[in-house]
């Protein structure tokens, strides 16, 4: 839960939490079904029998009201997961990229949506962070702990390479999205991708432990990870 959701359950009166939870179900129920650009607050209203004026006075705009969504949809899920391996490591990070994307390969439409805002020439900045935010999430604790080490390579800045190796997620999670490769595919793409970013940006002895590790991955296949089965949220379309 975000500071400001546990702030907000700390006055809220069951009733309006349980409706601002609907409200948030259905926001990325519709994303899923009609993408950003069909989204409609007047629809949104009448699937959830509120007010307009009512989702307004919740969430301020329609923007806020998505990336809320997005955040608190990212947290449930991470909340369900009971990962294998340990926080800010190589194997974690692997984990998380394959976990994320098989579950994001049971919503299709939604992915679909989120990559749209992603890469819009204009996004709203709220969204677009709030995409971001869950993209990082999978490598960002071993880079920030590989830089806390004096891991990385001196010319390497820990921000650039964590943001450019979410570009290249998501470019591939496009891909997918717009039916040009397979998700088998796609996460293998993922998970070599961010392993040779990492590599070229690394020194040893990591660097050698990153490249059998992609060494095995290029013998073996990737390992198998599995998500837990959904409980809430947008379903495949």
């Amino acid at each position: 839960m975000t500071n400001v959701a546990r702030k907000r359950a700390s006055y809220a009166s069951p009733a309006i939490l349980a409706r601002r939870a609907r409200i948030l179900e259905l926001t990325r129920e519709l994303i899923g079904e009609q993408g950003l650009g069909g989204f409609s607050v007047s629809e949104l209203g009448h699937r959830a029998n509120v007010a307009k004026q009512t989702i307004y006075n919740i969430f301020q705009t329609k923007e806020r009201m998505i990336a809320t969504a997005i955040n608190e949809y990212f947290e449930q899920r991470e909340e369900e997961i009971r990962y294998r391996s340990p926080q800010g490591t190589m194997e974690r990070m692997i984990e998380r990229t394959m976990v994320a994307g098989l579950r994001g390969a049971r919503m299709p439409n939604y992915m679909a949506a989120l990559m749209t805002i992603y890469f819009s020439p204009e996004p709203d900045a709220d969204i677009w962070a709030a995409v971001q935010r869950s993209t990082v999430h999978g490598h960002k604790p071993w880079i920030e702990r590989l830089s806390g080490e004096g891991r990385l390579q001196s010319w390497v800045r820990p921000q650039v390479l964590i943001d450019d190796l979410a570009l290249m997620r998501n470019a591939i999670t496009f891909e997918w999205s717009r039916g040009r490769i397979g998700i088998e595919e796609a996460l293998r793409r993922k998970v070599v991708g961010l392993l040779t970013g990492i590599a070229g940006s690394v020194r040893e002895p990591v660097r050698g432990e990153v490249e059998a590790r992609l060494e095995e991955i290029d013998r073996n296949g990737l390992p198998d990870y599995r998500p837990p089965p959904d409980r809430s949220g947008p379903q495949a379309g």
